[in-house]
């Protein structure tokens, strides 16, 4: 139907969910350290925590809405996510759960795919605040 967007692929599904589940993750980290009582440093954690999953949940969201700025922020908070898992995993194996989401997570967003779709939001003919065209995509759009 003309007027309506086209559907998303799935590597940026992927990488939208990848990042909504650790956004998640964190969000429910930041309360349960908040909640565990054990001074300022548990309450400083959880709300740096709080900040980081809500990072997280907001770049997931520009993502979803085809946003170039919502690319970065996931691929780099997944990468961080990944490293920070790795490190961790030694004393829980529940955490290559993490460790996988946050690797298939900053893949998704770094495929081909995901990129075509991020540059379909562009009308033919469209400048810039310069004159200039804007670039075409692979499809001669």
């Amino acid at each position: 139907m003309p007027g309506t967007a086209p559907e998303r692929p799935l590597p940026l599904v992927v990488a939208v969910v990848g990042a909504a589940l650790a956004g998640v993750a964190l969000v429910v980290l930041a309360i349960a350290s908040l909640a565990a009582g054990h001074g300022s440093f548990s309450g400083g954690v959880g709300l740096v925590l709080l900040v980081y999953g809500a990072a997280m949940l907001a770049a997931a969201w520009g993502l979803w809405r085809r946003s170039l700025f919502g690319r970065g922020p996931v691929v780099a908070f997944s990468l961080l996510n990944l490293a920070a898992g790795v490190t961790f995993t030694g004393s829980s194996g529940w955490l290559w759960l993490g460790v996988a989401v946050s690797a298939v997570t900053a893949v998704a967003a770094a495929l081909p795919a995901t990129s075509a779709a991020l540059h379909l939001r562009r009308e033919p003919g469209q400048v810039n605040e310069l004159g200039e065209p804007l670039p075409r995509d692979d499809r001669g759009r």
